[in-house]
């Protein structure tokens, strides 16, 4: 039986055979790469849920501020735009109308010290005009200063403090500043020039004041201002036969020519 085994021929397989349980083989190919990958589970762009875009809070909260500070801006531009078209309001018109000095002697100092004395009495005159016929204007008390002379001989006469007062539309009021000094001293150079400026009526007058005006509108106040007026600047033989003009400076760096 042994031999019978040993003598059987070896059955040889038929062409294209190939077994069951056995991977294909692709020619030419490397040993690592003819292992299939497992296939993946490919899901339709369909079944994924759509990403909503959400603001954040921060950007949602500077979009609501630029929107309300834009109306409100637009609503001011309106009712400005408005106001000046129905009111047309208009500047005060100022002028120093007159400068009268009653007193005006230089006393000597000590002996060769090169100062004197200076005592003088004047009253200065402003005149306000309202060219407004529908707006009033509110004028706070007032810390008024009056100078002579120019340039390095400009001498001080001296403040006071005027009382506010109330101007109503297309009213002109006049407004009397008395001012005195008493023994001030003025050195010699000074006091030669004055008193020859003086007595030829060339004697340089400046007047300034500091207040605060209002307008309203009847008796309710829009708004208030501080501001400063710088009338004068003129010799006293031009007061004589004209009115000097004044300037009005608001919030330090706006002048005003009334």
């Amino acid at each position: 039986m042994a031999a019978e085994n040993i003598l059987k021929p070896v059955l040889q397989k038929p062409p294209g055979y190939q077994e069951l349980h056995a991977s294909p083989e692709t020619p030419n190919a490397p040993s690592s790469t003819l292992r299939r990958r497992p296939p993946k589970h490919m899901i339709p762009a369909s079944f994924y849920p759509e990403k909503k875009k959400q603001w954040s809070r921060c950007r949602v909260f500077c979009c609501c501020v630029c929107i309300t500070i834009a109306i409100f801006i637009l609503l001011l531009i309106l009712t400005v735009s408005l106001f000046f078209l129905w009111y047309s309001p208009r500047l005060p018109v100022v002028r120093l109308a007159a400068f009268r000095v009653r007193n005006f002697n230089f006393s000597g100092g000590k002996s060769g010290d090169g100062f004197s004395h200076l005592t003088a009495e004047a009253t200065a005159r402003l005149d306000f005009k309202n060219p407004n016929g529908k707006l009033r204007y509110y004028y706070g008390d007032a810390d008024v200063a009056v100078s002579v002379g120019e340039g390095d001989f400009e001498t001080s006469l001296g403040s006071t403090k005027v009382k506010g007062f109330v101007e109503k539309p297309g009213n002109r009021t006049v407004v009397i500043v008395p001012i005195k000094v008493k023994k001030q001293e003025v050195d010699d150079p000074t006091v030669k020039r004055l008193r020859a400026e003086m007595k030829s009526k060339k004697l340089v007058v400046k007047v300034t004041a500091k207040t605060k005006i209002g307008l309203a509108v009847g008796r309710r106040k829009i708004v208030t201002v501080g501001i400063s007026l710088r009338c004068g600047g003129v010799r006293l033989q031009t007061l004589d036969s004209q009115m000097a003009k004044c300037t009005i400076k608001m919030f330090k760096w706006i002048k005003l020519h009334s």
